[in-house]
């Protein structure tokens, strides 16, 4: 979309001195409010179409519950860029507009990660596999095997044996 919007009005570079008195000159790219807000009004509807489903779906059973981490990510992004909306333009100095926004960049690129994958590595460094809850398809059970309806419903065939952390 920023492509598209940077194709049909080019942007065009100007000079800007803030202070008059001052031997301060910025050189700055002159993006007109409107191609500013368009991306970023496609960017934060994604990210509340993706807070909501991750709010509605925060309960569901077993391997689905994913979702929690996915909204507390999306919820944190939504924050961030709240905070970070407001301040960029009551920033004085374009280069504090540019730091700013790398600096948010970053902090939400990392939440992001952290969110999502850090169960993930919870997970394969500190759950001990003996610990693990089984579910097979079939309809007898091993050791610490159980039949899983679950499973049964999400299309598991055969003999397969799937591990659960709890």
């Amino acid at each position: 979309m920023s492509v598209v919007i940077g194709i049909i009005a080019p942007l065009v570079a100007r000079l800007r001195q803030q202070v008059a008195t001052t031997k301060h000159v910025e050189l700055f790219c002159d993006l007109p409010l409107e191609e500013f807000l368009v991306p970023l009004t496609y960017n934060l509807a994604l990210i509340v179409l993706c807070a909501v489903y991750g709010f509605l779906t925060r309960k569901l059973p077993e391997n689905f519950n994913e979702s929690w981490y996915i909204f507390v990510s999306v919820s944190k992004t939504t924050f961030l860029w709240t905070v970070f909306i407001p301040t960029y333009f009551t920033t004085f100095y374009a280069y504090h507009q540019a730091s700013l926004l790398a600096f948010c960049l970053l902090l939400n690129a990392t939440i992001t990660l952290l969110c999502l994958f850090m169960p993930k590595i919870y997970a394969i460094y500190f759950v001990n596999e003996d610990d693990l809850q089984y579910y097979s398809t079939q309809g007898g059970s091993k050791g610490n095997a159980t039949v899983g309806s679950s499973l049964d419903r999400a299309g598991a065939k055969g003999n397969q044996i799937v591990p659960i952390a709890e």
